[in-house]
């Protein structure tokens, strides 16, 4: 099998600092992949590695089976769509996405012509002879991506692309981008901190931590079964227990987590069912559901209630159930 990107044992160091660690990768052709981490866990640098800005210490890098060591950003079949967008304020709108193609050589007629149908693709008809400065964040966003797809690359590396936008906006470009996704067809490596994004647009994405991949999977396998402690912890709200509180629930000596949606909460402390019963330290208000935190026994479980059902105040005594398959048992890390 063919695969967009293939990463074999792949490691760059600068000085003593690992920032990619011996990471083993494969991206599928034409899916939405997405590269997962906190600050400083190796993600960024993979995308400069894939992109060419960057090379790597040690392993191997192939796009679309090709070796790429040595290989320039301009001859590889990718680009890249960067956070701050980088648009040239001098230039209108058309000619910073026929810049590419300026630069390979294209006439002028050829390049408009083909500026232009990038622009309607992003849904910027008309915009051509607007400078930069006459757009929103929104509207500069899209014609940077329109700028990376005018060269027709079929790896399109995004490196946090809509950290700069407000929530609102923000929830409207990951539908576009994932329908854009979808209508062209092409591999799609988007690089995020942001958990909700990488959930809702991946087709699969990689959890980075300190340079290494901790795990690889679909985004519904990664939230559900992750496998340590870590993913658990970075990857949505989680209770995480450590073997000697998963033995008061499983009977097994193993780290677990248990997500709070699937906590159910009873002000009957005593009913048939419940697993464990504490009392509440706290709510939080979250608008179609409360966060509520309780005191069991030493050990702090969380559960989203319903917004709508009447909320035990702090200090009372609830009873908690779950499901049996609820309690996720993983490794430490």
């Amino acid at each position: 099998m063919t695969f967009a990107v293939e990463f074999q044992d792949v490691s760059r160091h600068f000085g003593d600092i690992r920032a990619v660690d011996h990471v083993d990768l494969q991206i599928a052709e034409g899916t939405f992949f997405a590269m997962l981490g906190p600050s400083g866990s190796g993600k960024t640098t993979c995308l400069r590695l894939i992109s060419g800005f960057d090379q790597p210490s040690s392993g191997h890098i192939r796009i679309f089976d090709t070796p790429s060591e040595g290989v320039p950003p301009n001859r590889r079949q990718v680009n890249t769509v960067f956070q701050d967008y980088a648009l040239f304020p001098h230039m209108n709108v058309r000619d910073n996405v026929a810049y590419g193609l300026m630069v390979r050589g294209d006439g002028k007629a050829h390049r408009h012509q083909q500026a232009e149908e990038m622009l309607s693709l992003v849904k910027l008809d008309g915009f051509g002879d607007r400078k930069p400065a006459q757009l929103s964040g929104g509207q500069r966003q899209r014609v940077a991506l329109a700028r990376a797809l005018v060269n027709r690359p079929r790896v399109l590396l995004l490196d946090e692309p809509l950290g700069a936008l407000d929530l609102k906006l923000r929830e409207q470009m990951q539908e576009e981008l994932k329908s854009l996704q979808q209508r062209l067809g092409i591999t799609f490596v988007f690089v995020t901190h942001d958990q909700g994004e990488a959930l809702s647009m991946a087709d699969s994405l990689a959890v980075f931590n300190e340079g290494r991949i901790v795990q690889v999977g679909p985004p519904q396998e990664i939230y559900e079964k992750p496998r340590t402690r870590f993913v658990a912890d970075f990857v949505g709200s989680s209770n995480v227990f450590d073997p000697q509180i998963t033995i008061r629930f499983a009977n097994v000596a193993r780290w677990s987590s248990l997500r709070p949606e699937t906590v159910s909460l009873t002000p009957a402390p005593d009913a048939t069912g419940v697993l464990a019963r504490g009392h509440v330290r706290s709510t939080r208000y979250l608008g179609s559901s409360i966060r509520v935190t309780v005191d069991v026994g030493g050990a702090d479980i969380t559960a989203q209630h319903p917004a709508s059902a009447p909320v035990p105040q702090p200090g009372a005594e609830v009873g908690l159930t779950w499901a049996t398959d609820a309690l996720h048992l993983m490794d430490q890390d």
